[in-house]
């Protein structure tokens, strides 16, 4: 440009001279000499102006590459929030001074309170564990990552505290901590463990007993004794099989690897078999058995499993029969669900006019191996009965109830849906 600027000037001179007649010779020198450097320059320029547009071009495309990438993180930061505002999971990002830079919807749910703000509070005081802060300011000053299991409001969660990478650490983040309830898991172990333990127990007793009487019964030398001694190993031997068969039944429903065989069936017909087929042993216990139909009308038809329905229903006249003392009553009734239920449902009930169960003990009473001690006293039942019977009506989408005074009697009851009628 500088080139063309001087050839330019070197015309306007050389025409000056010419036109003033001062030096023909000169004017025609120095006007060759800019036609010259004009035209050099000019080429220089054209190339120039080129090379500029070749530049431009590729800044262009740079730039117009750039945008792209800048659109792909951006699009895979909107990914991420996402995924990170979906799990269950609580995930906290703390900066330098482990104050909370973020948090995903779970964590604000859980931690969060309305009197306080979490974004740049302290993570201690977003969730005051000493030895999770100890561990994530050793993350913060050496970069280690930990794993911890924190306790808070009865929760447990597995806790991984891991230290942002050095490239990110020009960013607010410099740790993530990723939060697992596992509360359910622990629960489901400890439940497992206890009925184990349970079982284990409840094991032991009869089959101490059968020992006993097996080795008194080779001694034994009056035919009463030997008849006696043998009744005893017979009885608990149906209890150890009874208390199988319960426990088979209990693992059953609670693992789900049974599904119920739903289907329409008459509850009026069900009842009268598991009341017909019970009604022996309590006119043996000296009993009066009773059974009242929904509002007496025709048959009521509902959708279960009729074999665990009957089930249920013969493990609840099973307790009444033994708990109620001769010269009383059992009643099985049945009675329609409240409008208020999620879907029309029936209720079957079993009143009797036993021992009762004291305030106390009535919440823990649909326990796993759970049993008075009256019960216990009386060489009761396996204590897994009522279990079974709850277990039965949730599979059905039901629940149980209990109504019971100390002394006046029992009415334990478990609801299943009834069927839809066109």
């Amino acid at each position: 440009m500088r080139t063309l600027a001087i050839g330019v000037l070197g015309l306007l001179i050389g025409v000056g001279l010419l036109a003033s007649d001062l030096s023909v010779a000169g004017g025609a020198v120095v006007l060759a000499l800019g036609a010259a450097l004009s035209a050099w320059g000019l080429r220089a320029a054209v190339r120039t102006f080129a090379d500029l547009r070749s530049e431009s071009a590729e800044r262009l495309d740079a730039l117009e590459a750039l945008q792209g990438d800048l659109s792909n993180r951006l699009a895979e930061r909107d990914q991420l929030e996402r995924a990170l505002a979906s799990t269950g999971d609580m995930v906290i990002a703390v900066d330098s001074d482990a104050r909370v830079r973020y948090l995903n919807p779970s964590a604000q749910i859980t931690l969060g309170s309305p009197d306080r703000e979490l974004l740049g509070a302290p993570l201690l005081d977003a969730v005051e564990d000493p030895d999770l802060y100890g561990a994530v300011r050793q993350a913060i000053d050496d970069g280690s990552p930990a794993v911890l299991v924190v306790l808070r409001s009865e929760r447990r969660f597995r806790t991984v505290v891991a230290p942002v990478s050095a490239v990110a650490q020009t960013g607010p983040w410099s740790v993530v901590l990723a939060m697992h309830d596992l509360s359910d898991l622990y629960e489901a172990e400890v439940a497992r463990r206890d009925f184990f333990i349970n079982a284990s127990h409840e094991l032991r007793t009869p089959l101490a007993s059968i020992s006993a009487a097996a080795e008194t019964l080779e001694i034994a030398r009056s035919p009463e004794d030997s008849q006696r001694f043998r009744a005893i190993i017979q009885s608990e031997a149906e209890r150890m099989g009874q208390l199988v068969e319960e426990m088979l039944a209990l693992a059953r429903l609670e693992s789900g690897l049974t599904e119920p065989e739903m289907q329409v069936v008459g509850m009026e017909s069900l009842l009268q078999d598991a009341v017909d087929s019970i009604r022996p042993q309590a006119e043996r216990e000296g009993l009066l058995l009773s059974y009242e139909g929904l509002n007496g009308g025709p048959q009521t038809m509902i959708m279960a499993d009729p074999e665990l329905v009957e089930r249920a229903v013969l493990n609840l006249l099973h307790n009444a029969v033994k708990f109620t003392e001769v010269g009383g009553a059992i009643e099985v009734l049945a009675e329609a669900g409240d409008d208020g239920d999620p879907a029309p449902m029936v209720w079957i009930r079993v009143h009797d006019t036993g021992i009762g169960i004291e305030p106390a003990e009535q919440s823990r009473i649909f326990q796993r191996f759970y049993r008075i001690d009256r019960a216990r006293q009386s060489g009761g039942g396996t204590g897994l009965g009522l279990a079974v019977v709850r277990h039965i009506a949730e599979v059905h989408g039901g629940a149980v109830s209990l109504q019971s005074t100390p002394g006046e009697g029992s009415t334990f009851g478990f609801s299943v849906p009834l069927a839809q009628q066109s």
